[in-house]
């Protein structure tokens, strides 16, 4: 009996660190995710960018959909530390896969503003393959209300549908980096090819309506800004990855939202 109450009492210290880990990792990345658009790290994200340029560069507009992202994880953050929660089997088995994400994605933001491209690219693939870890595990476990869904499902596939449209801009701005600067016929083929495998994952992934709604979102202001080669593929492939959401919802709740 002591053992048992010995281990049980572990278990709840085991949770509360990796819960108040998980919310100082949110914390740490949204500070470095205000500044790093500032250049406090170095140069700005901006003063990169126009350095190096990628014909599926979006309009600026596109990028204020991080202070949404960074808002609903610090939200997901302090509600996985209320009582209840962090002995959840859903936050122990995403939490620190969400820590990994977190250092991913300032270290990103630190290394990309340094001009260092070639390991940024590296970083934000990282954090894409860790998303997708979070994505694939929730879909162990079903959302057992509407928090679930707003708080967890939904932000963590809100996220990662932004970051997989992100990875692929990072890939045509680091080949401008590393010299090979690709035209807009070949930015229009790695679009196409970019917006196939999103299609697909909407069909596969929980909380498929989040998931599509930033890489449509992505996709729209990438067709506002570019030429007409890729703003021809950029917006049908926003029209695709919509119908695809749409489609997608009408098997239910649970692939819809989570």
């Amino acid at each position: 009996m002591a053992t048992t109450i010995r281990g049980a009492r572990a278990a709840r210290r085991v949770d509360m660190v990796r819960a108040w880990v998980v919310l100082a990792a949110a914390v740490v990345q949204a500070v470095a995710g205000s500044l790093g658009g500032s250049g406090f790290f170095g140069e700005s994200q901006q003063v990169l960018s126009d350095r190096y340029p990628s014909p599926l560069m979006p309009a600026t507009i596109a990028f204020s959909v991080w202070t949404v992202i960074y808002l609903a994880l610090l939200v997901y953050a302090v509600h996985q530390t209320l009582p209840g929660q962090p002995a959840r089997a859903v936050h122990r088995a995403t939490g620190w896969w969400f820590v990994a994400t977190a250092v991913f994605n300032a270290g990103w933001i630190v290394v990309f503003s340094q001009g260092y491209l070639g390991t940024a690219q590296v970083l934000i693939v990282a954090l894409l393959v860790s998303l997708v870890m979070i994505l694939r595990t929730l879909a162990r476990f079903p959302a057992e209300s509407t928090v679930d869904r707003v708080l967890l499902h939904g932000p963590m596939a809100f996220y990662t549908g932004w970051v997989a449209l992100a990875t692929v801009l990072g890939a045509t701005v680091t080949s401008t980096y590393l010299g090979a600067e690709p035209g807009p016929w070949v930015g229009a083929l790695v679009l196409l090819v970019a917006v196939a495998v999103i299609c697909g994952a909407v069909f596969r992934t929980v909380a498929a309506v989040p998931f599509a709604a930033t890489a449509a979102w992505a996709l729209f202001w990438i067709a506002v800004e570019a030429g007409a080669v890729v703003a021809t593929v950029a917006g049908l492939g926003a029209l695709a990855v919509v119908a695809a959401a749409a489609l997608r919802a009408r098997q239910g709740s649970r692939p819809a939202f989570g």
